[in-house]
């Protein structure tokens, strides 16, 4: 009944509104009045103030729109946590990651800046050898406040949207889209638990994760630097946790930072974005064990381009958890994740399992239309056909990120990555998509939803142009003392015997 109409009185909002409605402004108000309580002069990082910040990037073109209603962007110089602001990285609890889907039906790009900071690749090998990582320089600006950090750029061709990626929620630099995420999500990010998820539609429900999945962070960006433990394999140094403790200094806060793209690659080919990343002086941690918390010292000196330059300043990425002896950021909590690395992914397809969903489920007949169906153009074979890229990239993407690995992983990025790019490239064309990860996620197996549903048969299912190449990727993996699935568990053998 319309609220003007005579003769009722116009209902009350419910108790339970009520309550979550002063919860969120009690917390707004804690937020705020850390912010008030920071010295003058703006917040410490990218932007000097609030309104050099609300100019520091253009507003959303006409034609764009703007779907989630954020309107100019705002830097966010709350004090997120009592530890510090939100351009400090601080994190508390793995919850505090919010999981993230990319987006399905195009490609997606996102960038890691978890391992910048000197100017060689790290780990630093012994003498006389040479990094298998890129130099990955985070150079401080002049006036200390920023660095301009080169970082890895993660496609969805290479990281299929099988992976997901994770925004701290604490570190959220859009002001706005911090207050709705913290809204949705609860002030530590529980409600956005993915332990609670059952579909892939219900990933992204923080809006910080359909923001980024729309470019509508910082919008102006190419894309912005999340957290992936998808590397974490290529800077493994043996110790737990893996990382380095640091009481003070300048680091590099990348969260959520603005990055593009600048024509940089590294020696595989991969593309490789510039980020402008605030900087924070305090305690910090180091996600590599047995560093130098002075990423100057690991760095040879150069010589100077003209006698009267200061040579660069190199600060580390970084963020801190206050708690002592806390464990590496590893999310989720509790649970696992499909396909996701760092062992924290569901395990493999295995047939002493009982699934929920299995063959002849509705959802497994549309799962196996995508299997069979689901044909790279992008990648012709024989006769112009191309492979069918679901069982390939099944075949390769959780062993190589390490899901069903006893032994310690291969630190072969070169290879690996030329692994996920024959196995996945050109998954983002696949109709069905969004059906296999809900099976995936409801039967919580990485990389096995053809086989739960029973279509993996050689002939039947895969055609024989697919069994080829999985044979290839198999033996590829093999090379750099990756088990295969058909090693593990006896699917995806391609042409050869089980």
């Amino acid at each position: 009944m319309p609220a003007d109409r005579p003769g009722r009185a116009p209902r009350a909002p419910s108790a339970r509104v009520l309550l979550r409605c002063l919860l969120f402004a009690a917390s707004l108000c804690t937020g705020l009045a850390g912010a008030r309580a920071q010295p003058a002069g703006g917040p410490q990082g990218l932007w000097p103030d609030l309104s050099a910040a609300s100019n520091s990037v253009r507003q959303p073109d006409p034609g764009e729109g703007d779907p989630l209603g954020l309107g100019r962007f705002r830097f966010n110089d709350l004090m997120t946590t009592r530890f510090g602001p939100a351009d400090a990285d601080i994190w508390l609890r793995q919850s505090n990651f919010l999981a993230c889907k990319p987006p399905l039906g195009r490609p997606f790009t996102y960038a890691l800046c978890l391992y910048s900071g000197p100017a060689v690749g790290t780990p630093v090998p012994g003498k006389g050898a040479n990094a298998v990582n890129p130099p990955l320089p985070c150079t401080l600006s002049a006036d200390g406040k920023s660095a301009d950090c080169t970082c890895y750029a993660l496609t969805t061709d290479e990281y299929p949207p099988y992976i997901p990626y994770f925004v701290d929620i604490n570190a959220i630099l859009n002001l706005d889209l911090y207050l709705r995420t913290a809204y949705a999500c609860g002030h530590d990010g529980e409600n956005c638990s993915p332990r609670q998820l059952r579909s892939y539609s219900r990933w992204n429900d923080a809006p910080v994760c359909r923001a980024a999945n729309m470019g509508r962070v910082i919008p102006g960006t190419d894309l912005i630097s999340v957290f992936s433990t998808v590397k974490s394999s290529d800077y493994a140094t043996g110790a737990s946790p893996n990382s380095t403790s640091c009481p003070t200094g300048k680091y590099a806060a990348c969260m959520t930072a603005p990055c593009h793209y600048a024509g940089k690659r590294d020696s595989a080919g991969n593309p490789l974005v510039q980020c402008q990343c605030p900087v924070h002086d305090g305690p910090f941690e180091i996600s590599q064990a047995g560093v130098s918390c002075d990423a100057n010292k690991l760095t040879p000196r150069a010589p100077r381009a003209k006698p009267d330059r200061a040579p660069p300043v190199y600060v580390w990425s970084a963020a801190h958890n206050p708690a002592l002896n806390h464990p590496s950021i590893d999310p989720p909590a509790s649970g696992c994740l499909p396909d996701a690395p760092d062992g924290k992914g569901c395990p493999l397809y295995s047939s002493q399992t009982d699934y929920p969903l299995t063959k002849g489920s509705p959802l497994c007949r549309r799962v196996c239309e995508a299997y069979r169906t689901g044909v790279s153009q992008s990648r012709p074979r024989s006769g112009g056909r191309g492979v069918q890229i679901a069982y390939t990239c099944d075949a390769a993407l959780c062993t190589t990120i390490g899901i069903g690995q006893t032994s310690a992983p291969a630190r072969d990025p070169l290879r690996k990555a030329s692994l996920l790019q024959n196995a996945c490239g050109g998954l983002s064309e696949l109709g069905g998509l969004r059906e296999i990860l809900a099976l995936e996620q409801i039967d919580r197996v990485s990389c096995g939803a053809s086989q739960a549903c029973g279509c993996d048969e050689p002939g039947r299912d895969i055609d024989a142009a697919t069994q080829a190449e999985i044979t290839e990727l198999n033996r590829g993996q093999q090379a750099i003392g990756i088990k295969p699935q058909c090693q593990l568990n006896g699917t995806l053998c391609g042409a050869t015997k089980k």
